[in-house]
């Protein structure tokens, strides 16, 4: 097993709810098992990041940090975890 921490950034969260917590998933799970395994956890309480809850796709305005960095930089939803990392979902700011 692998623990990471995790960090839900939305508006329909209250203060504490941002606070960064522990989760335990499979050796060698990438942030689209992550994904997965948040929706069955959290239901309701994640999918405001999901565009599809069927599928459990991401919105389009859904940033994902894997230590600092959007996943993008790295490998997309196939973004490996390793111990110890901080995943931040967050939905991105937009306006004019």
């Amino acid at each position: 097993m692998t623990q990471i921490y995790v960090k839900l950034m939305h508006k329909g969260l209250k203060s504490h709810e941002h606070d960064k917590f522990s989760f335990e998933t499979a050796s060698n799970s990438t942030v689209r098992d992550l994904i997965n395994e948040l929706h069955e956890e959290y239901g309701e309480k994640f999918e405001v990041y999901l565009g599809d809850t069927k599928n459990r796709t991401l919105k389009r305005d859904t940033v994902v940090i894997v230590n600092g960095k959007n996943i993008v930089a790295h490998q997309g939803e196939q973004t490996r975890l390793s111990n110890g990392d901080l995943i931040v979902f967050m939905i991105a700011a937009v306006g004019g």
